[in-house]
């Protein structure tokens, strides 16, 4: 089986995300960024993936960079998975390298299938005032992101613009402060159904928090999402096999992972 799940705010979180109390000998810190603390995960959920990864092939998918999936040192020395996809779908790493067959098929889409990106910026500059806008960023070259002030943001505006981005080739998600802006080829359940052509593995568990997690809960076989976030609004409308965790916060993680491997231990031959 292939457990694929999205990190930030699924597997690991901020101090700002934890959601709820947890001992500090309970926790890891797994990234820093200028000295600062950047995102932890719970030993419990470490041991969990780590057992997982006996069974499976675990592979995180996430909407950071690869640089900035280089920052988690826990996915470059503890748990290193054979596969990982960053930007959201746009790169694929296979043991540690790009591969650029997937590359070289995401460009193409993207050229043929989506209004070209400085279009889409065009556009967005008519809504776009430091009032709400803190920065804008381009990420991998694949997809642009902004930091936002959420109380000033100018939703009936906002709406709008989506609204036509969504006709031009493009999704949206708000997730905290970050707007991101990416291309519908540009997404975790075409990079994750990728990888399991090449696996050659029939089951797929997913989890994930966010709008942008969205298409591959759906396309999985089984998928697990935590009791906060994005998907939160949606929880009327999602599949029925899209499973919402009990837990919140930082021990929604360790639920998850719990659960993925139940279903990968029942699914093992009896001797």
């Amino acid at each position: 089986m292939i457990f694929a799940s999205d990190f930030d705010q699924t597997l690991i979180y901020s101090r700002k995300s934890f959601r709820t109390a947890i001992e500090e000998e309970h926790i890891q810190l797994i990234e820093t960024l200028d000295g600062k603390e950047i995102s932890f995960i719970s030993y419990k959920t470490i041991s969990l993936l780590k057992k997982l990864q006996l069974y499976s092939h675990f592979i995180p998918v996430t909407t950071r960079t690869i640089e900035q999936f280089q920052h988690i040192l826990l996915f470059q020395n503890e748990i290193i998975p054979e596969y990982v996809v960053t930007s959201n779908g746009g790169n694929i790493l296979h043991n540690g390298k790009q591969d650029t067959v997937w590359k070289e098929r995401i460009q193409s889409k993207i050229s043929t299938d989506c209004l070209e990106s400085d279009a889409v910026l065009k556009e967005f500059k008519q809504l776009s005032h430091e009032d709400w806008i803190i920065s804008q960023k381009t990420a991998d070259h694949l997809f642009h992101y902004c930091i936002v002030k959420r109380e000033n943001i100018p939703y009936d505006e906002l709406t709008a613009f989506t609204a036509w981005l969504d006709k031009q080739g493009w999704n949206h998600s708000l997730q905290g402060r970050k707007l991101y802006f990416v291309p519908k080829p540009v997404n975790k359940w075409a990079a994750v159904q990728y990888i399991q052509d090449k696996l050659q593995i029939n089951t797929i568990i997913t989890a994930g928090d966010s709008l942008l997690d969205l298409c591959m809960l759906e396309g999985a076989n089984y998928a697990f999402a935590p009791l906060h976030g994005e998907l939160e609004t949606k929880q009327d409308s999602l599949q029925s096999h899209i499973l919402k965790t009990n837990a919140v916060g930082i021990y929604a993680s360790e639920e998850i992972v719990n659960r993925a491997l139940q279903i990968i231990q029942s699914s093992l031959p009896t001797s």
